[in-house]
């Protein structure tokens, strides 16, 4: 009998073992952010730069309050201009650079503005203490991590307009040179 309580203690104790899930953060072919836990979902290519997270719980977080936790993205996004229309057709060659140069303006002051932000998180970061706080901290580096994303969507757009004023440029010398 007292073999038989033993077993079944260290039985308990084997299989009480916590399970975790992994789960893998990488961009899919459209430029989306794509969480999966098959790693056999992302794409070979990327393997080797994908991030690995481990499941947490956390409370569900009502909608509205999550809307209103980043009123300045919406900002924003309202105030840089819509990079995805086609400007190849529009406009002059001069207009195109001059539009470039005005949102090359905006992205560097965004830049300067995520870089002073960086480092007043890490002079915050010293002096986080209580939970509440690193809460609060946390929601922060969220926001941040955002407006970051949406930095690196602009920088692309503005490559984007970059490749076809190179080629609008390119196009005409060598229309030039053959007359």
């Amino acid at each position: 009998m007292k073999y038989l309580k033993i077993f079944v203690l260290i039985s308990f104790l084997l299989f009480s073992v916590s399970a975790s899930a992994e789960f893998y953060k990488y961009t899919d072919e459209n430029g989306n952010v794509r969480f999966t836990d098959d790693i056999n979902q992302v794409p070979e290519e990327q393997r080797s730069r994908i991030r690995s997270y481990v499941e947490s719980q956390s409370e569900e977080v009502p909608e509205q309050e999550a809307t209103q936790e980043n009123p300045e993205k919406s900002e924003q996004q309202a105030n840089f201009p819509d990079l995805s229309e086609d400007v190849a057709e529009e406009g002059s060659i001069e207009e195109l650079k001059s539009r470039i140069d005005e949102i090359k303006k905006e992205i560097d002051q965004e830049y300067e503005a995520l870089l002073k932000e960086k480092k007043q998180l890490a002079e915050d970061k010293k002096q986080v203490k209580t939970r509440e706080q690193i809460e609060s901290y946390n929601k922060r580096i969220g926001s941040y991590n955002l407006r970051g994303e949406d930095f690196m969507k602009k920088q692309k757009e503005r490559d984007a307009l970059i490749d076809n004023y190179n080629a609008r440029i390119t196009k005409k010398n060598t229309k030039d040179k053959t007359q």
